[in-house]
């Protein structure tokens, strides 16, 4: 068995595509090599800023002889037909079988495919492979027409220490490759993967994305424990600073005492975002006046010099901080709202002031079933956009919200409306925190809300992969702040508040809905969404989430939704569940059948003193028992404890279908026992609609 290695030598591949690249080179390998019919052990991927290298092990230097059974004609076709065919395939007609099929009797012919040899086979795949790769951003170099992410500079094919030959964007494969591009830029040959991975590292690259980012982190731990600090931990920088070095060199740089008393986040965005830099604190979980930073060289003197450069360019960005922090201070919040009317939000949705006032009445709308004090929330939606006309924001976006946060607290706002500028961005990233306090929840919820329905009323929604205004995540982040188990927020009431708070006569947009269309489209990209949510979150079948959403018109609270999911999910993984779903699908078919032929709906108008057996009285009793607790804890929200008592009538519904003839000959008595099954069904239909579920 044989080895391939491959490599694709270019300029820096970005750190965020990197990922996505190594998945999408596996996928299409594996693809193409089953299709060819060539098997294989296993495929590995590996992914530097200049080179994306596959491995593939296990494979055949051959492939195996196949045979192909071709159909031709009928054997009565007309000879003209028939000799056509002989003679297109160079065989005559004793070389061919004849089969009967169920349109007729037909020639066939077997014809045997030589195995190629896999290094042929290669050959041809790469080309179509590359030509195949799709990256986020590609450019096209010098007056070639091929794109890649950036200029290809090399191929190294090898399959069994014998080059692959194949040429792609003018650049011919070979068994060379380069190491660092400045501490060891000259060519050098391999044979196979360990030769490649070895001579690699004495060329001063880490092939490993894994090692790499270990090492990072190793050297920016040492750093902190050398200097008695804590690495301020960041995943997130940590990933993307894997992937911008081949050849990681961990420095220690220090921050101008004189910055220190900026606020935390100023420091380290720059230092973060901008420069990559990793923070360090003190064991109070103070910021530090130091920081990390990644070279990807060695130097003669020992760094000593990138220190500096970094060092100076941080002195620039925070001199730059330190003044928009003054000059922000010199007015009031709320004076940047009037800078906020010339912004716009969007072209046909007003600006970003327009937008303030939507948010004021949206969130002292909601505060009241939330709990909350509306005017607390009405001046935190005043003040909630402010900042992103400040010089800070201008400068540092990430920013936003936490200088409003800062900028509130110094001019003396309630520490709740504060805190309420800054938490209602949150979630800022799928399964990020929720705000905890309400007046941020609150705002939170009105934010996401007028953003999307003002997108759906003039017609702009996500289609495919196309989302430029961000809509599906904003539709999870409100699925996930409408959870809130403290209340329950109805959002097509919500929706509907939305909808009027824009003043559709003046934005005169183009392609706008009426009031209900605008609704129905939002809450039913909401409602998958939701489904999207429970699948992917908390594993729930789809059918169950389908189950559940049947009776969304009635209960449009996300909370509600879920926690009935959630219940159910409980409830039929018990054997109890799973018979009363065969119970209330047998009832349900019973009673589908009936209606249709008697052209009447059974709605469970039980004639009780008609009820004569055992077994269908005992059913209507704890029927008529269990029924009012069950709505009583549907209403709580207690939707665990309404499935518990849904199982309890188990043994009753059992017992009804054992002993009790439905269709009984005498019609009064056959149409009582029609209304107690559709009783039975609506008892559960208090909860979910069952005929959804599988099973």
């Amino acid at each position: 068995m044989a080895e391939w290695l491959l490599e694709i030598l270019s300029e820096e591949i970005p750190s965020r595509m990197q990922k996505q690249a190594q998945e999408q080179l596996e996928t299409l390998t594996q693809t193409h090599l089953e299709k060819e019919g060539l098997s294989f052990q296993s495929i590995r991927t590996f992914v530097t800023p200049r080179r994306l290298t596959l491995v593939v092990e296990g494979l055949p230097l051959q492939t195996n002889e196949k045979l192909d059974e071709k159909k031709g004609p009928r054997i009565d076709a007309p000879p003209a037909a028939l000799e056509g065919f002989f003679k297109a395939e160079n065989v005559s007609r004793e070389d061919c079988t004849v089969k009967e099929t169920p349109k007729g009797t037909f020639y066939f012919l077997m014809k045997k495919e030589p195995g190629r040899p896999t290094q042929e086979i290669l050959s041809t795949i790469v080309p179509t492979l590359l030509d195949q790769f799709r990256w986020p951003k590609s450019m096209r170099w010098g007056s070639l027409s091929t794109p890649w992410v950036r200029p290809i500079r090399g191929f190294l094919s090898i399959l069994d220490g014998e080059v692959v030959p194949f040429t792609y964007a003018n650049i011919t494969a070979s068994n060379k490759t380069q190491g660092h591009r400045f501490l060891a830029p000259e060519p050098f040959t391999v044979k196979d993967f360990k030769e490649y991975q070895e001579k690699l590292r004495k060329h001063f690259v880490i092939l490993d994305w894994a090692e790499r980012r270990s090492l990072i982190h190793q050297g920016m731990t040492k750093i902190a424990r050398d200097a008695k600090l804590n690495l301020l931990e960041d995943e997130a920088l940590l990933d993307e600073v894997a992937g911008l070095v081949e050849w990681p060199v961990p420095l220690k740089g220090a921050v101008d005492p004189h910055f220190m008393n900026l606020p935390l986040e100023v420091i380290t965005t720059p230092m973060r975002v901008h420069q990559r830099y990793f923070p360090f604190v003190d064991a109070h979980g103070k910021l530090a006046p130091y920081f990390g930073v990644i070279a990807n060289t060695d130097t003669r003197d020992q760094g000593k010099t990138i220190v500096l450069g970094n060092e100076r360019v941080l002195r620039a960005r925070l001199a730059d901080a330190q003044f928009f922090w003054e000059q922000d201070q010199k007015k009031p919040l709320d004076h940047f709202n009037n800078a906020l009317k010339t912004r716009l939000f969007h072209q046909h949705l007003g600006s970003l002031f327009d937008k303030v006032q939507r948010l004021i009445k949206l969130s002292t709308f909601i505060a009241p079933l939330a709990g909350t004090d509306p005017k607390v929330v009405s001046r935190a939606a005043l003040l909630c956009k402010a900042d992103l006309a400040s010089h800070m924001v201008g400068e540092f976006p990430e920013l936003q919200g936490i200088m409003g946060r800062y900028y509130a607290q110094n001019q003396g706002e309630a520490p709740e409306v504060a805190r309420a500028i800054e938490e209602h961005y949150w979630p800022k990233v799928s399964g990020g925190p929720i705000p905890e306090a309400l007046p941020s929840l609150t705002l939170a919820i009105a934010d996401r809300v007028d953003s999307l329905m003002g997108f759906f009323s003039i017609g702009i929604t996500p289609s495919g992969s196309k989302d430029p205004f961000a809509l599906r995540r904003a539709g999870l982040s409100l699925i996930a702040l409408s959870m809130n188990p403290h209340f329950s927020l109805s959002i097509l009431d919500l929706l509907s508040v939305a909808y009027d708070a824009y003043p559709w006569s003046e934005l005169a947009s183009p392609g706008l809905k009426t009031k209900e269309e605008a609704i129905k489209d939002l809450w039913l990209f909401l409602l998958e969404r939701f489904k999207f949510m429970q699948r992917e979150g908390q594993g729930s079948p789809y059918d169950h989430v389908d189950a559940v959403l049947s009776v969304a018109h009635a209960n449009p609270s996300f909370s509600d939704l879920a926690l009935r999911t959630q219940a159910l999910d409980q409830l039929m993984k018990k054997e109890d569940g799973q018979n009363l779903l065969v119970a209330y699908k047998r009832a349900s078919n019973i009673l589908k059948i009936e209606e249709e032929k008697d052209k009447l709906k059974y709605d469970g108008n039980i004639v009780e003193n008609q009820l004569n057996q055992e077994e269908e009285i005992n059913l209507f009793k704890n029927i008529q028992l269990k029924s009012p607790e069950i709505q009583s804890l549907v209403k709580k929200g207690d939707f665990v404890k309404s499935v518990q008592e849904l199982a309890t009538l188990r043994p009753y519904v059992d017992q009804f279908f054992d002993k009790v003839i439905v269709n009984a000959e005498d019609k009064a008595l056959r149409k009582n026992r029609l209304h107690l099954l559709a009783i039975f069904r609506k008892t559960l239909h208090q909860v979910a609609d069952f005929s959804k579920i599988e099973g």
